[in-house]
C-alpha cells in the first residue's frame, strides 16, 4: 500500500510539473489580436525549403554569421511562404534571418541576402517567448486566432504571414499583412 501512494505522489508531483512547464511556454496563453500598422523591418536571411520544425539551424546560421561581422541583434523574423497544411513538409518555402539596423546593411556580405518589410497595416497575435518550445506551441495558437480574427472582420490578407521572435522582450508577433 506504501509503494502505492509513493507512486501516486510520484505521478502528481510529475503532472503539476509538466503543467508548469506547459504554462511556462505559453500552452495556456491566449493569443492577443489586434490591427496595427507594423515595421518596417530591415532582415538579413537564407531561404530555406523544408519543414518548418527545421528552420531552427537556419535561424542560428544568419544570427552567427551576423554577429562574426559584428552585428548584433536580439530579434529573429521568419516568412513563410505556405500553408503547411496544403503543402508537402518537404517543400514548404521561407526566408530566415534577423532584424537588422538599415545602416549595417553594407557589411552583410554575399551569404545572406537583404530585404526590407515595409511599414503596413497587419493583424497582429502575440504571444509569450519564454523557451524555444515557445515556438513550437505558438503557431497552433496563433493563426487559428489570425484567421478567426480575418474572417469576423473580412479582412483581405496580402502578403505571406511572418512571425517576429522578439528575444529581449520575451514575444512573438505573428503578423498577416492586410489591405488597408
Amino acid at each position: 500500500m506504501k509503494l502505492v501512494k509513493w507512486l501516486l505522489w510520484l505521478v502528481l508531483i510529475f503532472v503539476v510539473i509538466m503543467l508548469g512547464f506547459w504554462a511556462y511556454i505559453g500552452g495556456f496563453s491566449t493569443p492577443k489580436v489586434s490591427e496595427q500598422i507594423i515595421g518596417p523591418y530591415t532582415i538579413a536571411y537564407q531561404p530555406f525549403v523544408g519543414p518548418y520544425k527545421d528552420c531552427g539551424p537556419v535561424f542560428e546560421t544568419v544570427y552567427q554569421s551576423l554577429k562574426n561581422k559584428g552585428i548584433a541583434t536580439t530579434v529573429g523574423l521568419g516568412i513563410y511562404y505556405d500553408d503547411p497544411s496544403q503543402v508537402a513538409a518537404d517543400k514548404l518555402r521561407s526566408d530566415l534571418g534577423c532584424v537588422i539596423e538599415p545602416k549595417d546593411v553594407k557589411t552583410i556580405g554575399k551569404e545572406l541576402k537583404v530585404k526590407t518589410l515595409l511599414k503596413t497595416r497587419a493583424i497582429v497575435a502575440e504571444l509569450p517567448l519564454r523557451h524555444s518550445l515557445s515556438m513550437m506551441v505558438g503557431p497552433m495558437k496563433a493563426y487559428p486566432a489570425l484567421v478567426k480574427y480575418q474572417q469576423a472582420n473580412n479582412l483581405k490578407i496580402i502578403a505571406p504571414p511572418y512571425e517576429v521572435y522578439d528575444m529581449s522582450g520575451g514575444k512573438i508577433l505573428y503578423i498577416m499583412p492586410i489591405a488597408k
